[in-house]
């Protein structure tokens, strides 16, 4: 098949609407966060060494409880008598233990109703807080190496515990947790300072409304570009309604002056400007003719 020219455009003029190009605009956006506001603190020595001692036994980790049990169980739906019977069971137990506590092992083994641990002893190996139900675990805790609790209710029924061993996680020095500390810190210091840091970012922009480098450069903020931005927007900053509607709003496209700051989400903001701006067209025939 061989196309003329004048087929060409004959076409060309028939079919207009298939060469319609949506308008455009490259865009430069610098964005406000926390990160941005963290990068820009100095930490003092002395609030880091403070904020270390309040925090160390958070940030070393978690002591663990060895403790052995005797379990009694409740059966479902067991009347308050029945009920009764076994608590005063589980109390006798604990007498006996009162007695003769270096016997625990050997009472476990004959009367609780554990099937996980009777057969050694009732011991329950090494467990942290949030690993059993909160009835056993307040008193666990409660306990020293080698002490016996009272009768504790939970909801598997009715437990005796020893505690047989005590690991209290490792005290770490302050320069070993200087790299976990520093960012933890300016995270919480860049919270507070953000609102102040935000009203300088809204006042600039606006003030100084012909250019984002002015913003940048006060707070340290990266001026960052999109080439061919079109209203449906792209993943990230610019795919915000609001921004976009401002970017393309006939004052900004015309004055290219940098939006108002638009909020993204909790202690984030952006403002933009158009650079170069494309209207809605019909391309030319010499641009589409191949």
């Amino acid at each position: 098949v061989k196309v003329t020219d004048a087929d060409v455009e004959q076409f060309y003029n028939a079919n207009k609407a298939l060469f319609q190009s949506t308008e455009q605009a490259d865009v430069e956006y610098v964005v406000l966060d926390l990160d941005a506001v963290a990068r820009g603190i100095t930490l003092n020595e002395a609030d880091l060494k403070a904020y270390y001692e309040q925090n160390l036994a958070r940030l070393a980790g978690s002591e663990q409880r060895r403790a052995s049990h005797i379990l009694l169980t409740v059966a479902s739906g067991a009347s308050a008598d029945e009920k009764t019977k076994v608590k005063a069971k589980a109390q006798a137990l604990r007498e006996q233990l009162r007695a003769a506590p270096g016997k625990f092992a050997d009472l476990a083994r004959a009367e609780s109703q554990d099937p996980g641990s009777a057969r050694n002893g009732g011991d329950l190996d090494y467990f942290a807080r949030g690993a059993m139900v909160k009835p056993f675990e307040d008193a666990a805790f409660a306990l020293d190496k080698g002490q016996i609790s009272d009768v504790v209710e939970s909801e598997f029924g009715f437990h005796i515990i020893q505690v047989t061993d005590i690991k209290s996680p490792p005290k770490r020095s302050f320069e070993s947790m200087r790299a976990e500390l520093e960012p933890e810190l300016k995270k919480q210091q860049a919270q507070r300072k953000f609102s102040e840091v935000a009203e300088q970012f809204s006042n600039t922009v606006y003030e100084q409304s012909d250019s984002l480098a002015p913003v940048a450069e006060k707070l340290k903020l990266k001026v960052q570009t999109v080439q061919g931005l079109t209203r449906q927007g792209q993943p990230g900053p610019l795919s915000n309604a609001k921004l976009l509607e401002a970017l393309f709003a006939t004052d900004s496209v015309q004055k290219k002056r940098n939006t108002e700051a638009v909020e993204l989400g909790a202690n984030q903001l952006v403002s933009a400007r158009v650079v170069q701006y494309t209207p809605a067209r019909t391309r030319p025939l010499a641009e589409v003719r191949d």
